[in-house]
């Protein structure tokens, strides 16, 4: 991704000035506590009610609970219900759920034959499944015989481990690259205004924070934001946290390629990446609504900038650049979370297996922490340890510990049902995890550092909607499944 952003600041208006200005807004009142003890109370007593008859409503019911009380859980931490634009909240529903009927159920017949939005998806998977393929040219020049896994299964037997570093890594450098090319020559600027022009018409949000929402399906955490670069300082404190959050929600297209290429349903990652446009954006301004007068409202209108490369062929090697820079953290990430992860495996080992019946391990407690999520979601019972597992990974660790944790499930015969996968990867297809607030501060810190306090103190609150958001998506989808 472009490691820069070329072009001055456009001027700004004395008002937009007093409106937009970078200290937190004065007038924002809390919502009040006795309207958060009724919402949680509403939502405990459904959801407990659904779990009492989880065995008649079956999983699209549990599913269809899931949609309220994940709503409600934010709605319960809303910095200002009073201020809630419920025609911002309204569309994004629709919008939400208008992408998940077209992809799940939508189905029209021309000429005698039958067409689904669904199954052109799956093609678009194989589609990017043989890009991906590509890189395995590279690699397989480079690295030789250790980028074949099939040949390296063949001479170690059942010994044989999945060589990440030869077969995962690779595509990220390409697929960087490649989306590098694109932003060079203005396609992605293109693809990223359309979907920005029909959520801010509809859902009447800011042109600044509704691109870079948008970005998001293309572009990381800290990439997206540099679509809007220069008016970043300038946010609001509502479209900063949205920036953040639809961060959180989101993955990049090179991250979305790596895990359809550890075997993640491709449809159910695709589907959720765009999904997580409109469901990101109305739970932010949910959670905190616009209280000021943004600089871009009502446009899409960002100022064109030059692309900062000379030619396609030095957009290609900065893009090679940048995905080695995420590569090797990708690698050095997995690497030292993984030691963690033995580490405290190994002292919760000491917990003598008579206290718990069983032998305690961080995978156990995670299931059982996140296995009322996972319900609803709308998980089936025999399952939802299980995916609760995944869950925790991905929040404490990150979601590449829970893809390679999944891709091993696959591997094991009846380890989970094929509609168990499908819902666990529209949950884990996000950034939401506690090491994303770090590169969240870090990245869009050095694009605004008179924005670090605020960036600091969203921090975590984006972590929280943006993990919702993908819960919102994956309920949604197992209502429709």
């Amino acid at each position: 991704m472009p490691a820069s952003f070329e072009g001055s600041a456009p001027s700004v208006s004395p008002i937009a000035s007093l409106n937009a200005s970078s200290a937190p807004p004065a007038s924002l009142e809390p919502t009040p506590i006795l309207w958060r003890i009724l919402i949680g109370l509403f939502i405990g007593l459904f959801a407990s009610t659904g779990y009492a008859l989880q065995s008649s409503i079956g999983t699209r019911g549990q599913a269809a609970i899931g949609i309220v009380f994940f709503f409600g859980l934010v709605a319960m931490f809303s910095v200002n219900l009073r201020a809630v634009r419920w025609k911002t909240i309204g569309w994004g529903i629709a919008l939400q759920f208008v992408l998940a009927l077209l992809v799940l159920r939508g189905e029209m017949e021309i000429g005698g034959k039958t067409y689904s939005v669904y199954n052109a998806l799956e093609g678009l998977g194989e589609v990017v499944k043989s890009f991906i393929s590509f890189s395995d040219a590279g690699a397989e020049f480079v690295f030789g015989n250790l980028a074949r896994v099939d040949h390296m299964a063949g001479t170690f037997g059942e010994n044989f481990l999945f060589p990440f570093a030869f077969k995962a890594l690779p595509p990220i450098l390409f697929v960087s690259a490649f989306f590098t090319l694109l932003y060079h020559y203005g396609v992605l600027q293109w693809c990223v205004r359309v979907l920005a022009r029909v959520m801010v018409y509809l859902m009447g949000t800011s042109g600044a924070e509704t691109l870079s929402v948008s970005a998001n399906v293309f572009m990381g955490q800290t990439e997206a934001p540099l679509i809007v670069k220069p008016y970043v300082p300038r946010m609001t404190q509502s479209e900063l946290f949205a920036l953040m959050t639809s961060g959180m929600a989101h993955i990049s297209g090179g991250m979305m390629a790596v895990y359809i290429n550890y075997g993640a349903d491709p449809v159910a990652v695709l589907t959720t990446c765009i999904m997580a446009c409109p469901c990101s954006l109305y739970l932010s301004k949910l959670f905190m609504p616009e209280v000021d007068v943004p600089e871009t409202s009502g446009t899409t209108a960002i100022e064109s900038t030059k692309s900062a490369y000379v030619n396609g062929i030095d957009a290609i090697v900065a893009g090679t650049t940048d995905g080695l820079r995420l590569a090797l953290n990708v690698a050095a990430m997995l690497i030292v979370f993984v030691a963690f992860v033995a580490m405290i495996d190994g002292l919760l080992g000491l917990i003598p297996t008579s206290w718990f019946q069983q032998q305690l391990s961080l995978r156990w407690i995670f299931g059982q922490l996140f296995s009322p999520v996972a319900f609803l979601m709308g998980i089936e019972s025999a399952d939802q340890s299980t995916v609760g597992q995944l869950l925790g990974t991905k929040l404490a660790i990150n979601e590449h510990m829970a893809y390679l944790d999944m891709k091993q499930l696959k591997e094991m015969p009846g380890a989970m049902s094929d509609r168990s996968y499908q819902l666990a990867a529209f949950a884990l297809t996000g950034f939401a995890n506690f090491s994303s607030v770090g590169i969240q501060l870090g990245g869009i810190g050095a694009m605004a550092p008179d924005r670090r306090s605020d960036l600091a103190t969203l921090g975590m609150r984006a972590l929280f909607v943006g993990f919702v958001a993908t819960l919102l998506n994956a309920a949604i989808a197992g209502l429709f499944l």
